[in-house]
This record gives C-alpha cells, sequence and structure tokens, in this order.
C-alpha cells in the first residue's frame, strides 16, 4: 500500500522523506564524499507538517517549489530507491 513520500529536489537531485510505519529520510548529499544518508525522521507524519519542518531543518523555504508531496507510488521515488540500497537503515 502507498505512503505519503515528500520529494525534495535540489540541484537536480532528488532526497526523500517517507511517512510510512518507520517514518526516515532518505537524503542525496551532491559533491560529498558520502553522498546517500537514511536518517530516521522525529517530525510530524502528517505530510502537510512535515513539509514545513523539513524545509525549515534544511533552511529552506517550502514555497519555493522544491518540495513536492507524493505517494511512493511515485515513479521517481520508484527510479531512485534503490541508489540508497547500499546505506545502512538507522536504527
Amino acid at each position: 500500500m502507498a505512503c505519503p513520500v515528500i520529494i525534495r529536489s535540489h540541484f537536480g537531485m532528488n532526497s526523500y522523506l517517507v511517512l510510512d510505519g518507520n517514518p526516515r529520510e532518505y537524503l542525496r548529499h551532491v559533491g560529498f564524499q558520502e553522498e546517500f544518508e537514511i536518517r530516521l525522521w522525529r517530525g510530524s507524519h502528517d505530510p502537510d507538517d512535515a513539509v514545513e519542518e523539513w524545509a525549515e531543518m534544511m533552511g529552506e523555504d517550502s514555497s519555493m517549489g522544491d518540495y513536492l508531496i507524493s505517494d511512493s507510488d511515485n515513479w521517481t521515488y520508484q527510479t531512485d530507491i534503490c541508489l540508497w540500497e547500499k546505506c545502512r537503515c538507522p536504527d
């Protein structure tokens, strides 16, 4: 079953905030030695509130169009999620 996913576009790359039973961030850090990171999400599980919290945490303005609320069936999310397979999921 699909769950809410927030897509953050930054410098042409996407990061994802997955709001399922185990909420987590799939972060892509362009130009860093460790490009892919998974972090547990401790913020709101409501997609609208989570967008605001995530943008604030990233030091960005959520109204600038870099954030999109979708779900886990989104083709971009489905295409990119394999990039984080090499990362250890946090406990």
